[in-house]
């Protein structure tokens, strides 16, 4: 089965370099497997993780579920048909939820089908997913509560981003106003599903500045570049640096092929840093990066036929949908949905 794995917004430029991350797993060693966490798929969980505390006045579970327990769901959508669910539910010692980011991958999981089943099917999948885990009675009132409370999180974020079309406002403070819209909505647990990501935020703002700071030398930039940097989770910086390392090599090889290298050349090169099974599936990348590269621009001829010809808005709405969804991939719509925002902040003035 193929793993269904669900990017956070905040990964603009991680999915943006997807190819890159590819070029990378293609030479190097599978890690060591992560300390093993106890999660909610075992009812009897006892190691307790960091968590946050659970808001209050929210409604029972019983009411808050509105679903009938026993009614059939419909068969999966193709985009999650043969994938794996992603995420996962933690429940502490004394039998509370633990409210992590693994918990907003998986209902992200399911609501990634959205646009091919209605959220109400989509919701009831994700009850019966938390149902079938067994948690105590206590995390799965508030896990219950926890979907609904990031339901209308979700909601209010797309009525937000509708109302800042066009609005001038910095990418700062359109985060921070963001961060506020989840607290207002998630209370407390706003810090358990998004803190780390705004953590990330919040150090990539203040880096722009510095850079665009002509007040420092190089040397002050650096130095405070590098404070910085420490802010970041270890975890991130890890994966950060781990991604990085292709980008040298790759550049590299660009430098090579400027300076009139052949493509034996350069598979020499490779042979030569990587080893010949690293190479071989490399080369089987660059030809699947040149193919990705082709039916990306295909599909944006296309797009852009429909939104020239197709003058009824929900229409051409619709039809750009359909024609992304028949084009790409879960996966790869992620890639392009990236990849269109990427351009559209570039082109912003």
């Amino acid at each position: 089965m193929k793993s269904r794995a669900v990017i956070p917004v905040v990964a603009l430029c991680a999915l943006l370099g997807a190819g890159v991350f590819s070029w990378w797993k293609a030479r190097a060693t599978p890690p060591p497997p992560g300390p093993a966490v106890a999660d909610a798929a075992s009812p009897h969980a006892t190691t307790p993780r960091g968590g946050v505390a659970v808001p209050r006045g929210t409604p029972p579970a019983t009411a808050a579920t509105g679903v009938d327990a026993d009614a059939p769901l419909p068969p999966m959508p193709n985009s999650l048909q043969d994938t794996e669910e992603d995420g996962a539910v933690r429940v502490d010692a004394t039998g509370h939820l633990v409210v992590t980011p693994d918990i907003r991958r998986l209902f992200d999981y399911y609501l990634s089908a959205m646009g091919e089943e209605d959220l109400s099917v989509i919701r009831a999948r994700i009850l019966a997913s938390l149902r079938a885990k067994n948690l105590p009675a206590s995390a799965m009132e508030e896990a219950v509560r926890l979907l609904d409370d990031y339901l209308a999180y979700r909601d209010a974020a797309r009525t937000f981003a509708a109302n800042q079309r066009g609005v001038e406002q910095d990418l700062g403070a359109r985060l921070e106003s963001l961060r506020a819209l989840r607290r207002e909505h998630l209370g407390p647990w706003a810090d358990g599903l998004f803190g780390e990501e705004e953590q990330i935020d919040a150090v990539a703002v203040e880096r722009m500045k510095l850079e665009k700071d002509s007040s420092l030398t190089p040397e002050e930039r650096e130095r405070r570049i590098g404070e910085l940097d420490e802010q970041l989770p270890a975890g991130y910086r890890t994966s950060r640096d781990e991604a990085l390392r292709p980008l040298q090599q790759q550049a590299v090889e660009r430098e090579l092929q400027a300076s009139g290298a052949t493509a034996e050349d350069l598979r020499q090169h490779r042979l030569a840093t990587v080893g010949p099974e690293a190479t071989e599936r490399l080369e089987a990348m660059d030809r699947e990066e040149a193919e990705w590269k082709k039916r990306l621009t295909d599909f944006r001829a296309r797009r852009e036929t429909l939104l020239q010809t197709e003058q009824d808005p929900t229409a051409r709405e619709a039809a750009v949908q359909r024609l992304l969804m028949d084009t790409f991939s879960p996966e790869e719509r992620l890639r392009v949905e990236a990849l269109d925002a990427i351009d559209a902040a570039a082109k912003a003035p």
